[in-house]
């Protein structure tokens, strides 16, 4: 896929031909916490919206509306402040897939925990599937989107490269993971797994009640380090779907089941005892695959077997 200039009015620079359309409310006075049962971090949240076109692709008609030649895709930047300043270095990047129907932000409280652990998480919003598509949100577009997470990749890593970008130095290239939340899920799979279009940068995958919807092989040769994590409950995407997710993928690979959750019951970013095993789980996965801390695997077994909560399935 090509990359093509970010297109809009004013805001933050981007790369040459990039241009930020919007810079949101910062947010450096989130109050800071444990983000996970490992080391304590302390970051604040931080974001901006910049918008990327990619013109070689189209966006298809959806009920009233006509398509167009291109794809244009508002990202959200979510990054961790220190002191109110970009906490210093290269950081590992997350490309979080929403689900249909979602806005940028209704996973925002889940994320922002990734983000006080220190990633930089990027959602982009997908032309057909968000819950302001024209035409109506669909899920019909889903072969569209693991495409549209490898461009955005693509897009984040040319700013990162770039002294005239706000992300400048700001993103660890080999350091990126996807995370996908039930179409999202579906997305990532797909970015993560499929012969045809897997993106050799993603470095790990984490997929929230998912399963694997597309076509084609899955999985052979490849063993990008996999968490699933699905409650018993949802009526919405089997929980079947990640049970043969897991049995079909290769080592590296963790399962956490949420006993008696529903599609959207533990995925708030909350104090719910499912929501926290969420939220450590995947740190803890991430601490592992993309920081290269071992540590992440042994608080990953103990942040998922909790009686009553979860339980964790493990070949790692």
């Amino acid at each position: 896929m090509a990359s093509v200039p970010c297109v809009g009015g004013r805001g933050w620079r981007g790369v040459a031909g990039l241009t930020a359309v919007a810079a949101l409310a910062i947010g450096a006075g989130v109050p800071a916490g444990a983000a996970s049962s490992g080391p304590t971090r302390s970051y604040g949240v931080a974001r901006f919206t910049l918008t990327f076109v990619d013109s070689s692709r189209p966006t298809p008609a959806n009920g009233t509306y006509a398509g167009a030649p291109t794809r244009t895709l508002p990202t959200l930047i979510s990054y961790p402040v220190l002191n109110g300043q970009p906490a210093p270095g290269a950081r590992p990047l997350v490309v979080f897939a929403t689900g249909s129907g979602d806005s940028p932000t209704t996973y925002q409280a889940l994320f922002d925990f990734w983000v006080r652990a220190g990633y930089i998480v990027a959602e982009p919003t997908f032309p057909l599937s968000n819950s302001q598509a024209p035409g109506g949100s669909t899920a019909s577009d889903l072969s569209s989107q693991p495409g549209d997470v490898s461009f955005v990749i693509t897009q984040l890593l040319a700013a990162t490269r770039s002294a005239r970008s706000r992300l400048h130095g700001r993103i660890n290239p080999q350091q990126v993971a996807v995370i996908g939340k039930s179409l999202g899920a579906l997305t990532v799979f797909e970015v993560g797994y499929s012969v045809a279009t897997r993106d050799p940068r993603v470095k790990a995958v984490v997929a929230l009640t998912g399963l694997v919807a597309g076509p084609g092989a899955h999985f052979t040769g490849i063993t990008t380090p996999l968490l699933l994590e699905h409650g018993t409950a949802d009526t919405t995407v089997p929980f079947s779907g990640s049970v043969n997710a897991y049995a079909a993928a290769n080592p590296p690979k963790f399962f956490v089941t949420l006993i008696g959750q529903t599609h959207g019951s533990a995925f708030g970013g909350g104090t719910h005892p499912a929501e926290v095993v969420v939220e450590r789980t995947t740190i803890d996965f991430l601490d592992r695959y993309l920081r290269g801390q071992s540590a992440g695997l042994a608080r990953l077994t103990r942040d998922g077997n909790v009686p009553g909560v979860a339980t964790v399935q493990a070949t790692p």
